[in-house]
């Protein structure tokens, strides 16, 4: 079986929750949202595995909980040291939390793990994730890259998921 790269921010740029709000807040989404699209891509093409690229300590246990049936891993990292306390900048605009401003933040261990999220996303055969993520997006074009071809893919923010034009 298939397995899919699944990109999920939820820690430092977790402004709203969903489409509901201020759209010029940045998004973030529930795991059941991911979940669906993982189900529409088993019955699609096969997805038997997820291998999750997250900033959330409890994503990953969520999702096993909403797949059961699928085998779901992520990188064994301390993600409470990149993105601080999950959902912390929810109903307010917060730039100076987000972890591309943050002075506290160990560089290091951020560029690590986005290298290693990088490749563990690259590695998979479809991708779920949203359009509004630097990562997502690297991690999407790397498959590419690796495949030689644009993969199935659906964004859960609703940008549209049927042309590579969606994808840059």
């Amino acid at each position: 079986g298939l397995t899919a790269g699944v990109h999920v921010r939820r820690g430092d740029a977790c402004e709203r929750f969903g489409d509901e709000g201020d759209p010029t807040l940045r998004a973030c989404y529930p795991a059941g949202a991911y979940a669906a699209a993982l189900r529409r891509m088993r019955r699609t093409y096969g997805v038997q595995r997820v291998a999750v690229a997250t900033d959330s300590p409890t994503v990953v246990g969520e999702l096993r909980r909403l797949l059961p049936g699928f085998a779901v891993e992520a990188l064994a990292f301390d993600r409470h040291r990149l993105g601080g306390a999950e959902n912390a900048t929810l109903g307010r605009r917060a730039p100076a939390a987000f972890i591309e401003n943050r002075a506290d933040l160990d560089a290091r261990h951020a560029l690590v793990t986005f290298l290693a999220d990088l490749e563990l996303l690259a590695a998979a055969d479809v991708f779920v994730g949203t359009a509004g993520t630097t990562i997502g997006r690297a991690g999407l074009v790397a498959m590419i890259g690796r495949l030689g071809r644009v993969p199935p893919f659906e964004f859960v923010d609703g940008a549209p998921s049927s042309s590579a034009s969606s994808v840059v």
